[in-house]
């Protein structure tokens, strides 16, 4: 099975590199054009979630690498879940979502960690893009492979973004599996 052809949630060229080390390599943060660019979100609805405490606002003009795979991470997973759901999923793994230093993990490794999720799974021979058979155990295998070397700022903290990565990926499948049958019923 080929690489998927966009990063999950964005319009950006799967690439071996990674979203974000492409992107920050060169630049200290992007614009909210550049990340509507990146998205297909409108400017109003990253307005929105930074409104509603979702995501920290910019510092001049400009977002970081963390803010931006927040930005994406929400895109990604309100196609599948309620935005106040996803905000919980959020804050469950990184508690107050305004505040860095209780964090279990960085947002923008935490979106890394579930594309690699999704592309070693889907390179699993069998797994097409609209795949009804999908394990979600092949899923929840590779989240413990990428966790095994995760060092736990506390006691639980793996458990807790193991489960969260679990429901990101459900998410994810249930958005795709929502899109398929649009496509289907096109035609009726």
């Amino acid at each position: 099975m080929n690489p998927p052809s966009f990063f999950p949630g964005t319009r950006v060229p799967f690439s071996q590199e990674g979203l974000f080390q492409g992107i920050f390599a060169v630049t200290n943060g992007i614009t909210l054009s550049q990340i509507c660019d990146i998205t297909g979100l409108e400017p109003a609805a990253v307005q929105n979630w930074i409104k509603r405490g979702y995501v920290n606002p910019p510092v001049n003009r400009k977002y970081a690498k963390g803010q931006v795979a927040r930005i994406i991470l929400i895109h990604m997973l309100r196609e599948a879940l309620p935005i106040e759901r996803v905000a919980k999923l959020l804050s469950y793994v990184n508690g107050n979502l305004l505040d860095r230093s209780d964090d279990i993990m960085d947002d923008s490794d935490i979106y890394d960690c579930l594309c690699r999720v999704l592309t070693e799974a889907d390179q699993k021979p069998g797994h097409g893009k609209f795949d009804i058979s999908i394990d979600l155990s092949d899923y929840f295998n590779k989240i413990d492979k990428q966790l095994e070397d995760f060092k736990e700022p506390y006691p639980g903290a793996g458990e807790r973004l193991k489960l969260a990565l679990k429901a990101m990926v459900c998410a994810y499948q249930a958005a795709r599996f929502k899109r398929y049958a649009s496509q289907l019923t096109e035609g009726i």
